[in-house]
């Protein structure tokens, strides 16, 4: 587990732009042992699971107590898990081209398409059985679309790349 010099220096860390992390996570732990960092890296990863649980408990006991919504209601919303994020990971790199994602997409490193294990499911069924996995940007909705969401449809550019790619190594 974490000592608390480990914990002040992680919580500065973490406050630092994503640019600079890594040199600060090498500073602060380059001269650990391999048997120390891997122990650090167990923690970081339970703490995170941890925290990812926590954070789907407290919004499901918020939308079942002050929201109205039933339980069963909750549990079909897409969220984003730690599992997910680690998917996504993967996912962002076969969209090489990021700048023509759109700021929701599934392929778009970060986003709460990319860090949802649902919607990965929904873009894995529409690879393996060839079909398109379509832009969510300004439709609304996607399982019954109405006549104006039908115009808005477009392939989605992320899914685009994925198959174009898919024979490349």
């Amino acid at each position: 587990m974490f000592d608390k010099q480990s914990i002040l220096a992680l919580t500065d860390i973490i406050q630092l732009p994503e640019a600079d992390r890594l040199q600060a996570i090498q500073a602060q732990f380059g001269g650990k042992s391999n048997d120390e960092l891997l122990v650090l890296l167990n923690s970081v990863l339970n703490i995170s699971v941890n925290y990812a649980a926590s954070c789907d408990e407290t919004l499901y006991l918020h939308l079942v107590t002050s929201g109205d919504m039933h339980p069963n209601t909750i549990e079909k919303l897409i969220s984003p898990s730690f599992h997910g994020a680690l998917n996504g990971l993967i996912l962002a790199k076969k969209a090489p081209n990021q700048k023509v994602l759109c700021d929701g997409c599934a392929y778009r490193h970060g986003t709460l398409a990319n860090h949802c294990l649902t919607t990965q499911s929904d873009l894995m069924t529409a690879l393996n059985s060839e079909s398109i996995f379509y832009c969510h940007e300004g439709v609304e909705n996607l399982d019954v679309p109405t006549e104006k969401d039908r115009k808005c449809m477009k392939p989605c550019k992320g899914w685009a790349q994925h198959v174009k790619n898919r024979g490349a190594a």
